[in-house]
């Protein structure tokens, strides 16, 4: 392989993830889920984690909340590197809805510059032709360009004020009728809209070095 399509949205590393805030939480999982059942070999999240942060101006008592999280979810991991105190308990899927109702306490909750409760999902998978449900071909031969992301992903944070954060890398080397019709049809199922200016095609030099050039949207749209 020398060369492959890819999609970061607005990476969280540079504070751009996707706003998804105006829906319910709930809705932005089940859409979510409705594009990996669609997309992807597997929809079963890698790690699900539900965190509590403590109030900045002190305006609710996260301490109070601890005992029944506790209860309810076992000890978690405690944080406090200075700025926003937290706790996060490891959820299994048998734990989800469980987790949605201590979201829906964000409801009574003021405004916190995190949380004040999060719930974060993050799938990591190969993508599949959502016609034949076949995995797409060689995608274990696309490089792997920062051992931090795994090809692909997606990073789905609820709480008040949503986001999604993914990297997708498609084993394409070119752009025909096929593989246009693949993006059109991946993009009209995803629960944001993507960005124009981050779709990328990466070509392997001589030296085996990986560089990318933008798409023009038009290509691809």
């Amino acid at each position: 392989m020398n060369r492959f399509i890819s999609y970061e949205g607005l990476p969280i590393s540079s504070g751009g993830a996707h706003s998804i805030g105006r829906k319910a939480p709930k809705m932005n999982y089940d859409k979510t889920l409705e594009f990996l059942n669609l997309f992807a070999d597997k929809a079963q999240p890698k790690s699900i984690k539900l965190t509590l942060f403590e109030s900045e101006k002190k305006e609710y008592s996260a301490l109070k909340l601890l005992p029944n999280f506790t209860l309810k979810f076992g000890i978690p991991k405690t944080r406090n590197d200075g700025w926003l105190r937290t706790w996060t308990w490891n959820l299994n899927e048998k734990d989800i809805e469980k987790g949605f109702e201590a979201l829906e306490l964000n409801n009574e909750l003021p405004k916190n510059p995190a949380g004040p409760i999060n719930l974060d999902f993050y799938w990591n998978f190969h993508f599949i032709d959502p016609k034949t449900r076949k995995v797409l071909p060689n995608q274990e031969l696309i490089p792997e360009l920062d051992f931090r992301i795994k090809n692909s992903r997606i990073y789905l944070r609820l709480s008040k004020q949503s986001s999604i954060s993914v990297w997708f890398a498609l084993p394409f080397e070119k752009i025909n009728k096929y593989e246009l019709e693949f993006i059109q049809d991946l993009k009209s199922n995803l629960p944001f809209k993507t960005s124009d200016k981050h779709w990328r095609i990466w070509e392997k030099s001589d030296k085996e070095n990986w560089t990318p050039r933008k798409i023009e949207i038009k290509n691809i749209s």
